[in-house]
C-alpha cells in the first residue's frame, strides 16, 4: 500500500487533487498580466543578450550570467502563461463536476 493509498484513495488521485487546487490559483491571475509579465521578461532577455555580445572580454562572463538568468526568467513567465490559459479550460462548464466545491 502507496504513501496514500487508503479506501480507494491512490497517490495519483491526491496529486489530481492538488493539480485542481493549483488550477483554481492560476485561475485568479490575469492573463493579459501574465503576457505583459511575459513579454517584459522577453525584452529583458534581448537586452541581455545585446550587453553580452558587446561586453569586453573581462565582462564577458558576468554579461553571460546576466543572459542566462534573463533566458531562464523569460521561460518561467511563458511557463506560466501557459499554466494559466490551461487552467481557464477547467472553467468550461463541462468541466465543472471536477472542480473543488468552497466549504459551506
Amino acid at each position: 500500500m502507496s504513501l496514500f493509498e487508503r479506501s480507494g484513495t491512490t497517490a495519483t488521485d491526491h496529486y489530481d487533487i492538488l493539480a485542481r487546487w493549483r488550477c483554481c490559483d492560476l485561475i485568479r491571475l490575469r492573463p493579459a498580466d501574465l503576457f505583459d509579465a511575459w513579454l517584459l521578461a522577453e525584452a529583458d532577455a534581448s537586452l541581455a543578450l545585446a550587453a553580452w555580445t558587446s561586453a569586453s572580454s573581462a565582462g564577458k562572463g558576468d554579461a553571460h550570467a546576466a543572459y542566462v538568468a534573463a533566458l531562464d526568467r523569460e521561460a518561467h513567465a511563458a511557463a506560466v502563461l501557459e499554466q494559466r490559459v490551461d487552467a481557464g479550460r477547467w472553467m468550461e462548464p463541462r468541466y465543472a463536476a471536477y472542480l473543488p466545491r468552497a466549504a459551506a
